[in-house]
């Protein structure tokens, strides 16, 4: 007879441990959660200290956390770029920094572009649409060119309006929420620490105040991160105790996937699935309540365990197009999700749950077609080619 490899146990009450068995410090760390008891910054570290096999059991306990906190099913966001390329900061893994020569040309969009690309996020199953544009900060007249479109968005009523337009002002973000917009979009993007090794042209506190503007001004706050910047556990669990301080309601978890022409191209290695996947568990255990959405990157990260993100601990995720590359159809994610007998959730003031629908879905990202006759050419080059998105700052 085959044996277990597992301590053996002389005490029947007694819970099994060793291989085989759900590891201790998961075990633990996710029952206390589950009670509603938040976790300590040198519980964390437990967790961060697990390997091998108990990363499994991570796993576990995070799907548990998930499921019990924000529910089984999971929702989509979508995003297009309002405006691109010409960015005066130097964020050191984006595209779109004027300070590196890469392929974003500066360009913009249309409002009846973006109607257009609401649409189509909208009979996808986006929860959230938002415009994402490049540089420090909106102007006055960027915010007038736009207006139009979030109130038009918000008066739909199918989809929440978000934006994500660098920082912004305590009269920016109460003029956006007087325009429809119900959520800001704003990366700390690493720890505190770690920040200046990354970005020198603003600050991580400049981040910082811009997330406080947007809580005062009544808006929902989805502030996350990029992993694979070369920092290490205590500055991921830096980001993650910072987020539950400020009160994110959405915490982005991209993974880098460095384009050429950008300063960290060919300086950082990947990071491997297993590993990506402990950093959403983690996350998980930290941020029960929150809705983790896993954005850029997953794809070239995630490879064959894409869908273990839910497993993992993952919420939401993007739909069609993210960062400076194309992502998988919106067909590709409804079968994802069929296949793994989840329902998506429209956004909470529809209080809706529908079935994923591979055949309806689409083969290109919400935005590709463009307007009548003008496509828009930087949402439809070949698969596979990077185009010019922003991250999702």
């Amino acid at each position: 007879m085959i044996q277990p490899h597992a301590t053996p146990r002389t005490d029947p009450t007694t819970p099994p441990t060793g291989a085989g068995f759900l590891d201790d410090t998961a075990m633990r760390l996710g029952v206390q959660v589950l009670s509603g008891t938040p976790i300590t910054r040198a519980q964390a570290r437990e967790l961060c200290a697990l390997e091998g096999q108990a990363i499994y059991d991570l796993m576990f306990w995070a799907n548990k956390i998930r499921v019990a906190f924000v529910g089984p099913n999971a929702k989509f966001c979508s995003i297009v770029t309002g405006k691109v390329g010409g960015c005066s900061e130097d964020c050191s893994y984006c595209s779109q920094s004027k300070h590196h020569e890469t392929h974003v040309q500066p360009t913009r969009m249309r409002v009846e572009e973006m109607e257009q690309a609401a649409e189509e996020a909208t009979a996808y199953g986006a929860s959230s649409f938002g415009i994402v544009n490049s540089g420090r900060g909106p102007t006055d007249k960027e915010l007038d060119w736009m207006e139009p479109f979030f109130r038009k968005a918000a008066e739909g009523g199918k989809i929440r309006p978000c934006a994500t337009l660098g920082e912004l002002t305590a009269e920016q973000a109460r003029r956006l929420a007087g325009m429809g917009v119900k959520r800001v979009n704003h990366n700390l993007e690493t720890s505190e620490r770690h920040f200046g090794n990354i970005v020198s042209t603003h600050s991580y506190q400049d981040r910082v105040t811009t997330l406080k503007n947007a809580k005062a001004a009544g808006l929902s706050v989805c502030s996350g991160g990029i992993f694979g910047l070369g920092e290490d556990w205590e500055d991921r669990l830096d980001m993650a105790f910072a987020l539950r301080e400020i009160g994110a309601d959405v915490v982005p978890i991209n993974f880098l996937n460095a384009i050429q022409g950008t300063p960290l191209y060919g300086k950082r290695e990947p990071l491997e699935p297993l590993q990506a996947l402990k950093i959403i568990a983690v996350y998980r255990f930290i941020l029960p309540d929150r809705e983790l959405k896993i954005a850029g990157g997953r794809e070239k990260i995630l490879r064959d365990l894409q869908s273990w993100m839910f497993f993992a601990g993952g919420s939401s995720f993007l739909i069609g197009n993210y960062l400076t590359t194309f992502g998988r159809t919106p067909k590709q994610d409804h079968q994802m999700l069929a296949d793994l007998g989840m329902k998506i959730h429209l956004f909470e003031e529809l209080e809706v749950e529908v079935d994923p629908s591979p055949d309806a879905a689409g083969d290109a990202g919400p935005g590709a077609k463009g307007v009548g006759a003008e496509a828009n050419s930087l949402m439809v080059r070949q698969r596979g080619s990077v185009m010019a998105l922003p991250v999702v700052q």
